[in-house]
């Protein structure tokens, strides 16, 4: 773990046990719940980007899934968060050096874009993190042709550059995702190229921020939150879209609220 990471958990626990004003009913009612990878449950075999794992976030009542695609070798879009193998199927190939075929021999719990929509595009909103730049672009727009830009789906990025190079969707389904060291300029970025909004972590997007995305009619969420305490801040603090990676807990102290 390095420094920043350790910063950012020993935050997340002080805000975890920080006491914090019980949201009313109404706030409960309009947020949005986004499970991040989907519902996953490692401990119990539902593993983080599956088909598996989608399924159990509506199954929790979730109103959208956060997923994360690759292009294989012969340009299908795939769903998974590394660009190798390795750390979920102990295998080292790297996705862009596989064709579908190839993939699905080693790893077939991978599922393919348009497979996730048809599984899930009716029930949930879709934010497609784009892990590295598109190449082919129309590939991408022809799997996600039957779905509206913008209230289906939400393309993310952490990468700027990538959603600049994007012609074949509009501004207001590209969605930015500032780290600790960005924030500031890319919620500028928002305003001045009218992307839709900003999503990231609830230390980085304080009032000041959100105040100026509000007034400017864009969407701002805020992840990840893990507990109780993080919730009602978050809540309190007018924050409509959480991700979260523990979805059936979080929907559970919304569903006590209400």
């Amino acid at each position: 773990m390095n420094v920043t990471d350790y910063i950012e958990k020993s935050l997340n626990y002080l805000f975890a046990i920080l006491p914090q004003k019980k949201p009313d009913a109404q706030q409960a009612e309009e947020v949005k719940i986004i499970a991040h990878r989907g519902a996953h449950d490692h401990n119990n075999g539902i593993i983080e980007n599956t088909l598996a794992a989608f399924e159990n976030a509506g199954k929790h009542g979730c109103w959208g899934s956060e997923l994360d695609i690759h292009f294989t070798k012969d340009e299908e879009p795939v769903v998974h968060h590394d660009p190798d193998l390795h750390r979920l199927f102990k295998n080292k190939s790297h996705i862009k050096d596989l064709t579908l075929q190839e993939l699905r021999a080693i790893a077939p719990e991978i599922p393919t874009l348009e497979e996730v929509i048809k599984a899930i595009a009716a029930q949930q909103v879709l934010f497609i993190e784009l892990k590295t730049p598109i190449k082919n672009e129309q590939r991408l727009q022809e799997r996600l042709k039957n779905l509206t830009p913008g209230k289906d789906y939400f393309l993310i990025s952490l990468d700027e550059k990538i959603l600049a190079n994007l012609h074949l969707f509009p501004k207001s389904c590209q969605l930015l995702i500032p780290v600790h060291n960005n924030t500031g300029r890319f919620c500028q970025l928002v305003l001045e190229k009218d992307y839709a909004g900003v999503v990231g972590h609830f230390l980085l997007l304080h009032n000041g921020k959100i105040k100026a995305l509000k007034e400017s009619h864009k969407f701002y969420g805020v992840g990840f939150i893990e507990s109780r305490q993080s919730l009602y801040r978050e809540l309190n603090r007018g924050i409509s879209w959480i991700f979260t990676n523990k979805a059936g807990l979080i929907n559970q102290y919304i569903n006590e609220l209400k």
